[in-house]
């Protein structure tokens, strides 16, 4: 396995290699991440390792015929399982792709793998369709399920799964990683980490994505506001929130501008603020907010977080979150 997009999760690689070195390998692996945390990068080492000819300490020597095949795209040992164009992942796709098809020995080097992105859109049907087989695997079966969240598996799946969850990254260190490695300047490399929940992939689409740039104007704009309106005019902002594909980029921005209303608030200095270019703004929004307030708005954007990943309502969810954001301390 290769470190690649990697980077801060030294720990998980070495148990990784040291598993296919002493041939303890697991048949089912629930790798829990961020987007853009490296999820599939570890995944796809992984597999490329497992069914390499010649490992050289655990990671794939690249070399040999199946690392050949497996770095052509057309590995027909490796199994790759991605959501619909709906977003699901259909009980029938679990059944014929995975359930049926691992009944059917390897070709190359005795190992078969099975790699389902964003698991976490399986439906509790399409999870009891595969439980059976991850309680029974064959011998040569590898699963690795890879997820934003465990909190939408069922129990009985999570227990029969080696679990791995890929941390966010310290900010400093993923801004350092931008720079070195990437030649991102200093003040965007900053930025970008700030944004991206300590995801080294995450900042690096941040750094170039257009899209995010809007999105992240449009909000501070609005945040510039926040604490000037009422609970009815805040709730007006529930249109902007339907769009649920850049929900966790809005979250996180929300999160930079209340810890940045923190930090003005202990320190009176704009300087270190990730939206320092919004310094009078903060210094304004700053002084309407009583310290306990602020440190109150962070809980429940973490609160928030975790309550998204219960799959509730969307709009009971964020009416919810505006009329928490939009109250104030009497």
């Amino acid at each position: 396995m290769t470190e690649g997009g990697l980077q801060g999760h030294d720990t998980i690689l070495r148990n990784l290699r040291r598993q296919v070195v002493s041939g303890t390998v697991s048949h089912s692996y629930l790798i829990e991440g961020a987007e853009g945390a490296g999820k599939k990068t570890l995944a796809r080492d992984f597999a490329m390792a497992l069914v390499c000819k010649e490992p050289q300490e655990g990671k794939a020597c690249g070399r040999c015929s199946s690392c050949r095949v497996f770095l052509s795209g057309n590995h027909p040992d490796v199994h790759v399982i991605r959501p619909d164009e709906k977003g699901g992942i259909p009980v029938q796709t679990v059944r014929e792709a995975l359930v049926q098809d691992i009944e059917i020995l390897p070709y190359y080097n005795g190992r078969k793998i099975y790699i389902v992105e964003d698991a976490q859109n399986l439906s509790q049907q399409a999870q009891n369709v595969l439980l059976k087989t991850i309680e029974e695997p064959p011998e040569y079966a590898v699963i690795l399920l890879l997820t934003t969240s465990v909190q939408s598996f069922l129990p009985t799946v999570i227990s029969r799964c080696v679990q791995i969850r890929l941390v966010p990254l310290p900010e400093p260190f993923v801004a350092s990683i931008l720079q070195e490695q990437y030649g991102i300047d200093e003040r965007t490399a900053v930025e970008c980490a700030a944004f991206s929940g300590g995801s080294v992939g995450k900042a690096l689409q941040t750094s170039s994505s257009e899209e995010f740039a809007a999105l992240r104007e449009k909000w501070l704009g609005k945040l510039q506001h926040l604490s000037e309106l009422g609970p009815a005019d805040v709730m007006m902002w529930s249109k902007d929130l339907e769009d649920q594909a850049h929900m966790e980029d809005v979250l996180r921005i929300l999160e930079v501008w209340f810890r940045d209303l923190i930090l003005v608030s202990e320190t009176g200095d704009t300087s270190l603020c990730m939206c320092r270019g919004q310094a009078e703004a903060l210094r304004k929004s700053a002084a309407r907010y009583d310290k306990k307030e602020l440190y109150r708005k962070i809980a429940v954007l973490e609160d928030a977080r975790t309550k998204r990943g219960h799959n509730v309502n969307f709009g009971l969810w964020s009416d919810w979150l505006l009329s928490q954001l939009a109250l104030r301390s009497l």
